[in-house]
């Protein structure tokens, strides 16, 4: 059997047929979901490459898959990927079980995790951006309303990500076969200009990045931070490996100074917006134009370690605390949202009492975000920061900047859930049911649980990076 048609193709196929029972949500999104922890477990258990013995079965798994002339390779190496792509995937669909969220969230996350994964492991590498276009018009399906209502945000990240994908293209095109230095390359400068607006169109940079506070006003939270967690992080590995495709492009001085200014601008941008936001879904999404600005500084400083490899694999230990805090957002504001409740601030008066777990799991999700003390995030957060005041401090008060600002905006939402009610108005009270406040408790658990003991799960989150990173 083929590896990638294992964990590209099976799941596609699997898609396809979670259609076919999407109208009993439940039991596709428990079907979605053991799917994705089968292929999770069978990337983790079964090595590439080697004969595997299933008691009278013997078989191997195939590294490479032709397909249009395209070949599809995966190593042992790229196996982390495989598992947190669907681990993600099994984690988001069993948190859909009892909130709204789009029909067809679970046969779109199936589809869009495997185009994601193909699209890192696809030969020659710059053919990624198609599959990562394709996967973003699928994401575009969770960003739009059962009314169908299409919103200037969503056809901002249509025109971006159809941007990146031509300009990605070329710029790949233009550097397969060259071995030589930047300096002894024609077209050097075409390079580098296509490949700094494709990488500012593809990851949501300066100035591309206005769409992510303006989708999130509109459109469910929760299939909103389950499509930008998964998508910016496999886009962003797609670039890393884009860049080591050649050692004068991974060690150019261009795109040091690229990912450091894009870093810095969306900590700054972030944090500023955060403070000042009006509605918990454009303060979420701010949240994310900070968190995303926070992986352009940890690649900016891998770029330029001695180790940059070493360094580079602290992106897969913001996996859990980034994942879980985006799930936590997403799960506690559909809750307000699915009662009536608009996400405006000035009407989440009282949600605290209304909604005792949810606003707990709100409160927990929003530390971790901005790397407070005790919190899984915190570790990666203080990594960062170290790591520029000793290269350039003003950068690392900047990205402190975002942290204060987006906790500024999380404690001006809980201010207003914790406000004292009228009388009549508390009558009403209303609360989580019973599997969303396992859900919120268990998660927060973990978060605080991590935070207070990393060393149990962030190494073994560093050492899958430092795998992929070494064999990619």
């Amino acid at each position: 059997m083929s590896a990638p048609i294992l964990w590209i193709v099976l799941p596609m196929i699997f898609s396809g047929g979670l259609l076919l029972i999407v109208r009993w949500r439940r039991t596709s999104a428990w079907v979605g979901s053991a799917l994705a922890l089968f292929l999770a477990v069978s990337a983790l258990l079964l090595p590439v490459g080697k004969s595997i013995s299933l008691g009278i079965l013997t078989f191997e798994m195939q590294q490479s898959w032709l397909l249009f002339g395209r070949r599809f390779i995966l190593e042992n190496a790229d196996r982390p990927f495989v598992v947190i792509v669907n681990l993600s995937i099994a984690f988001w669909l069993i948190g859909s079980q009892h909130t709204k969220v789009h029909s067809l969230l679970i046969p779109v996350g199936m589809a869009s995790g495997a185009l994601l994964i193909a699209s890192v492991l696809v030969q020659p590498f710059y053919y990624g951006a198609i599959s990562l276009l394709i996967a973003a018009m699928l994401i575009i399906i969770l960003f739009v309303s059962e009314a169908e209502e299409v919103t200037l945000g969503i056809k901002r990240y249509w025109i971006f990500q159809g941007l990146a994908m031509p300009l990605l293209l070329l710029a790949g095109w233009l550097m397969s076969g060259t071995e030589a230095s930047a300096g002894e390359i024609p077209a050097a400068a075409l390079i580098y200009t296509l490949l700094l607006i494709g990488f500012s169109l593809l990851l949501s940079g300066v100035p591309f990045q206005s769409w992510l506070p303006a989708v999130a006003q509109r459109v469910n939270l929760y299939s909103f931070s389950f499509a930008v967690f998964i998508t910016s992080f496999s886009t962003l590995l797609f670039v890393l490996i884009f860049l080591r495709q050649t050692a004068w492009l991974f060690t150019s001085s261009w795109m040091i100074l690229f990912f450091s200014f894009q870093g810095l601008l969306m900590t700054f941008l972030g944090g500023l917006g955060a403070i000042y936001h009006h509605h918990l879904g454009r303060w979420m999404g701010y949240a994310v134009v900070k968190e995303i600005g926070l992986s352009f500084l940890t690649v900016s400083l891998g770029l330029t370690s001695s180790q940059p490899l070493s360094f580079l694999a602290i992106l897969f230990m913001q996996i859990l605390p980034r994942g879980i805090a985006l799930a936590l957002l997403g799960l506690a504001l559909n809750i307000f949202h699915d009662h009536g409740n608009s996400l405006r601030i000035q009407d989440l008066l009282g949600m605290g009492r209304r909604y005792p777990f949810a606003t707990l799991a709100f409160f927990v999700a929003a530390l971790t975000l901005v790397g407070f003390p005790l919190t899984a995030a915190f570790p990666i957060h203080l990594l960062v920061w170290q790591g520029w005041f000793q290269r350039f401090p003003p950068i690392a008060f900047i990205a402190i900047f975002g942290s204060v600002g987006v906790l500024i905006g999380g404690l001006r939402a809980m201010a207003v859930f914790v406000r004292n009610v009228d009388t009549q108005e508390a009558i009403g009270v209303e609360f989580e049911s019973r599997y969303q406040v396992i859900l919120l408790m268990l998660s927060s658990f973990l978060l605080l649980f991590t935070g207070i003991f990393p060393q149990w799960s962030l190494s073994t989150l560093y050492n899958l990076g430092l795998t992929f990173l070494r064999g990619g």
